[in-house]
């Protein structure tokens, strides 16, 4: 269960808070181990819930800006460490971000306390983690040679995204392991088969 940690943060006026002091506040409790409740998050930055949800839309959408903050970091940290370039360094790169990413206590945390919500925050299509993280994965795939010419490079992107959360995410969906080498090693087959018929509008 995620501790009641209290976090301090640096006193913010209310007539000067952004919505950004919102997420950093978020981010604070949320790698602390503390539940993020929306009416508590405004209370504390001086402002009303109104004023939090017309910034943010809602308590999921806050969850999400949080782990992407997480989950950025790590792309940071994983591609500053890569070698090579193409097809070989995203997939070095996909392996370690997944792993980094699985690893995390403070998701690990809010994984186990409650699975069925953090599914929708870290999977659904509205969700701000998959999108980015499919935007990433087509940035990506732009920059390797035989993938790069293709006209469904999203469309790939987001199948690739597809497939590996179920092996990544695997406790929480099937109850088996998570499987970050499995999922990579299935991102592979998706690029091979990809090269294969590179050139060809998607169908």
């Amino acid at each position: 269960m995620r501790q009641n940690v209290s976090v301090s943060h640096p006193a913010v006026k209310p007539d000067r808070v952004r919505p950004h002091d919102a997420i950093d506040l978020a981010h604070n409790w949320f790698v602390a181990g503390r539940r993020i409740d929306a009416q508590q998050l405004a209370r504390e930055l001086g402002i009303g819930r109104a004023t939090l949800y017309r910034w943010w839309g809602s308590r999921e959408i806050i969850h999400g800006e949080v782990i992407w903050r997480i989950i950025a970091d790590g792309i940071a940290q994983v591609e500053s460490r890569g070698r090579g370039s193409g097809e070989a360094r995203f997939l070095g790169n996909f392996r370690r971000l997944a792993n980094a990413v699985r690893t995390n206590v403070a998701i690990a945390a809010f994984v186990s306390d409650d699975p069925e919500y953090a599914l929708r925050i870290l999977t659904t299509r509205d969700s701000v983690v998959q999108g980015r993280l499919i935007e990433w994965t087509e940035n990506w795939l732009k920059r390797i040679p035989g993938i790069a010419e293709r006209d469904d490079v999203h469309d790939l992107a987001y199948a690739i995204y597809r497939v590996s959360e179920a092996f990544i995410w695997s406790d929480m969906i099937t109850g088996e392991p998570p499987q970050a080498e499995t999922a990579t090693a299935m991102v592979e087959l998706l690029l091979a088969g990809a090269r294969h018929t590179a050139g060809g509008a998607a169908t």
